[in-house]
């Protein structure tokens, strides 16, 4: 059975909305779970990194319900966690993308954090980066970020808010990427925080709950 362009189009969106709808039932069912049977599951499965996104157009607006399911969830199963900035409601709450990385040493951590510097340049994006002797911290959120005001009926109104774009998740990906190399070249120590579950149930609850109303 062939589809034409718009019933292709339908089915798409179709899949997507049953995949956010199955995103937030599990963050319902799940995420919010305090019982002892929730505190002994696993983490999220490991998942292979998404494709990078195209360079967003200005102004960069925030990210969407479609770009959690595809962007966010994969880099929150490889250890990549949401913080905040600023916590508030709704567009008060300021979001952003960490990572903790640990080497080797410190030439390791040194020669990382330089392609670190060499990704910031090529993206016109720069992050927070934490160094200590055999570790690495980044912290991504948009500066420039922008979303929108309803001033009348139907009508929207960019408006500059702080917060997570396919700026962070263009710049996340790369460093993942970077970091593989490093891996593969026996440079990096491979840890995983006690609490992971938890960091990425949490992770996955805030930025559900701020981008949900979008």
């Amino acid at each position: 059975m062939s589809y034409d362009q718009p019933q292709r189009a339908f089915c798409l969106q179709q899949v997507l909305s049953r995949s956010i709808m199955a995103l937030e039932k599990y963050i319902e069912n799940i995420c919010l779970d305090t019982s002892p049977k929730q505190q002994s599951a696993g983490p999220l499965e490991v998942q292979d990194l998404p494709e990078i996104p195209p360079f967003p157009t200005r102004p960069t607006h925030h990210i969407s319900l479609e770009d959690i399911t595809t962007y966010i969830q994969p880099l929150v199963s490889r250890q990549w966690t949401v913080g905040h900035i600023c916590t508030g409601v709704d567009e008060n709450e300021i979001l952003s993308l960490d990572r903790h990385y640990k080497f080797k040493g410190f030439n390791d951590v040194m020669d990382f954090v330089q392609g670190v510097a060499d990704i910031s340049r090529a993206e016109k994006h720069h992050a927070r980066i934490v160094i200590e002797y055999s570790t690495v911290d980044i912290v991504s959120h948009t500066h420039s970020a922008y979303g929108f005001d309803r001033v009348g009926e139907g009508e929207l109104e960019p408006k500059k808010v702080p917060g997570l774009t396919r700026r962070d998740v263009r710049f996340a990906i790369k460093i993942e990427e970077l970091h593989e190399t490093f891996k593969e070249r026996g440079r990096t120590v491979q840890s995983v925080p006690a609490d992971l579950t938890q960091l990425q149930h949490r992770s996955m609850k805030s930025v559900l709950r701020r981008y949900s109303q979008k």
